[in-house]
């Protein structure tokens, strides 16, 4: 069995096995104002958020400039999800004050979230706000494949882009947290589904036939907590936690896609509980480092307003708080409601209310290395032409002040910007391994 590595904390976990410093989160404004409740990261830079009156927004520098690239007024884009670097798709309902209550829309991308198409035929989605519960999820298998769970127990799928879509309906009464997993053609469906009154069950199901058939492999029924997470290390390795009595426990850990479960005696009291909510959203970029958004609200006055992280692994149970900074003592940094996360390797994005985005660079110290390579663009200031020095690239995209895309130039390392306007630009440098690079040059 795999030793047991990250997880879980009060409010919004970033989890780093055996690492002592992790950076803080910086909070960004996108230049919208609507609530972003999906965050999908295409690399550590270059990220896509969605949210309410249906905006899709981009970013090709870290979040230091956003272009919205789509926009449905009277709808709400709950969920955004790829399945590679140029193939997209995000979904939503309509908003309750809109005359065409729910109605869901589903649009897709081609090219990495620049434009997006809506498809036809999609009255079916029917979503909810993702703010104390996460009744829905979207898992992108493939460019044609993909799996819609809605927020009345009805998981749809589609091999064919979204052209068609099947239905296979789930005995469950309320969903108040869902998530989905595919791994070749192995799925799971995990449903935590409220019975009455605080009680609550945890349904695990299983397909092994890309979706066709679904089998039960897990019910665990009647908690008086339904704050869980999940970990699928991978199709046969998943490990499941729980919020109970003022700490974190193991609930169980399989080896072989729940032929068989154990459980872990591990538990490890949380300092400054109170104030934790139902798990939200969480994201896991390795065995190593995840992120767990649990209550969203950072609640004013209250002890819980900053994260906890991983200091130290089961072992030691050693949690320390770090990241958004507290809103009860900072005048300028305001409370946000927090509805989804994504990353990549140690790079963590949160979609946030009020069209804010929280970015948090997560460096350990011992265990594990990153190597960051420096490079140069010369001159800048640039008059005519640019050079990249330190990498070899591959395929360079400039991209204006509103986001455009003004030039693409492939495997030169000079690039000619005699045909551009004077401004400021960013390049975003690809090299032969599919590293990118971002770096801004001003035009004179």
């Amino acid at each position: 069995m795999k030793k047991l590595s990250i997880i879980l904390a009060a409010m919004l976990v970033c989890g780093v096995m055996q690492a002592q410093l992790v950076e803080g989160w910086q909070e960004i404004p996108t230049g919208v104002t609507e609530n972003l409740f999906g965050v999908a990261c295409l690399d550590k830079n270059e990220v896509i958020a969605c949210g309410e009156n249906g905006k899709i927004l981009k970013t090709v520098d870290g979040g230091e400039t956003w272009a919205v690239r789509f926009e449905k007024e009277g709808y709400d884009m709950i969920h955004v999800a790829f399945a590679n670097a140029q193939v997209g798709y995000a979904c939503g309902d309509s908003c309750w004050w809109n005359s065409d209550n729910h109605k869901g829309v589903i649009v897709k991308t081609t090219d990495g979230g620049e434009t997006w198409q809506e498809l036809p035929n999609t009255d079916f989605v029917h979503l909810e706000w993702p703010d104390w519960i996460r009744s829905s999820d979207l898992c992108v298998v493939d460019e044609e494949t993909y799996f819609l769970f809605t927020k009345d127990a009805v998981l749809w799928r589609t091999t064919d882009g979204g052209q068609s879509f099947t239905s296979t309906p789930f005995e469950l009464e309320m969903v108040n947290h869902c998530e989905l997993f595919f791994e070749d053609e192995t799925g799971y469906l995990v449903a935590i589904d409220t019975y009455f009154a605080y009680q609550a069950g945890i349904h695990i199901y299983k397909t092994t036939d890309s979706g066709l058939t679904w089998n039960e492999v897990v019910t665990n029924g009647a908690y008086f907590d339904y704050s869980v997470v999940t970990h699928f290390f991978d199709k046969n390795h998943v490990e499941m936690y729980g919020y109970f009595s003022e700490g974190m426990y193991n609930l169980f850990v399989t080896d072989d896609g729940f032929e068989t479960t154990s459980y872990l005696n591990v538990e490890c009291p949380i300092i400054d509980y109170y104030g934790m909510g139902n798990v939200s959203h969480s994201k896991y970029t390795s065995d190593t480092y995840g992120c767990i958004l649990t209550g969203m609200t950072l609640m004013k006055g209250s002890t819980a307003t900053n994260p906890f992280i991983m200091k130290d692994g089961w072992e030691h149970c050693e949690w320390v708080k770090q990241g958004i900074p507290d809103c009860e003592n900072n005048g300028i940094v305001q409370c946000r409601d927090l509805y989804a996360v994504d990353g990549v390797d140690t790079v963590f994005y949160i979609a946030a209310e009020n069209g804010f985005v929280y970015k948090s660079a997560m460096i350990p110290v011992s265990g594990v290395e990153e190597s960051v390579l420096q490079i140069n663009v010369y001159p800048n200031p640039a008059k005519d032409r640019v050079v990249i020095e330190g990498i070899e690239a591959a395929k360079v995209n400039v991209y204006n002040a509103l986001g455009q895309v003004v030039k693409t130039v492939r495997g030169t390392n000079e690039i000619d910007l005699s045909g551009l306007v004077e401004g400021v630009y960013l390049l975003r440098i690809m090299d032969a391994e599919g590293k990118v690079y971002t770096n801004k040059i001003t035009k004179q």
